[in-house]
């Protein structure tokens, strides 16, 4: 595999920082908020086994071969475990004691997205948030738009393909 160009981490690095600080207006905003350290309900639930565009994969990786040799083994045992599962799914990349994203500084756009966007129209959420937003309101919350942000990757860097594509393409 080929390490990211400088050229090409700065952008994928740069689209991150802009989702994160939308998601951290809505959060920072909104005491109530859920999405946040602690919370993990998203990653023990996944609609569908995670898909991620080749410059993510690339950026991820760095952050996956930095995790000890056992931690490597369990999360690639998760992906094999996940083929032919139903939903829901639960990130191969959660550390299932602690709630917390071995891979987090590292973390894909649906992560980043994920409570905090619009996907045609409709929210890309929870049951949590969706009962909150019932109770407290929309009000001053500026959603992103997740069609623009996954097309904008895409055309950046790619079509996005599943985690069992990735790491059967990166056995070693």
């Amino acid at each position: 595999m080929k390490p990211l160009t400088e050229e090409h981490r700065a952008t994928l690095e740069d689209l991150y920082r802009r989702v994160d600080a939308r998601a951290s207006s809505i959060s920072e905003g909104h005491d109530w908020w859920p999405c946040r350290k602690g919370c993990d309900h998203c990653c023990r639930h996944l609609a569908e086994p995670l898909t991620v565009s080749e410059w993510e994969w690339t950026y991820l990786w760095e952050a996956f071969q930095a995790l000890s040799p056992e931690v490597r083994e369990e999360i690639r045992t998760r992906v094999a475990g996940l083929q032919g599962t139903q939903r829901p799914y639960t990130c191969p990349f959660l550390d299932r004691e602690s709630g917390g994203c071995r891979v987090y500084t590292h973390r894909p756009l649906a992560c980043r997205t994920y409570g905090f966007y619009v996907s045609r129209g409709v929210g890309t959420w929870c049951h949590f948030i969706q009962a909150l937003l019932g109770q407290h309101g929309e009000g001053d919350i500026l959603w992103g738009n997740h069609d623009a942000m996954e097309a904008t990757l895409e055309r950046l860097s790619g079509p996005p393909l599943s985690l069992f594509q990735w790491f059967s393409a990166h056995p070693g």
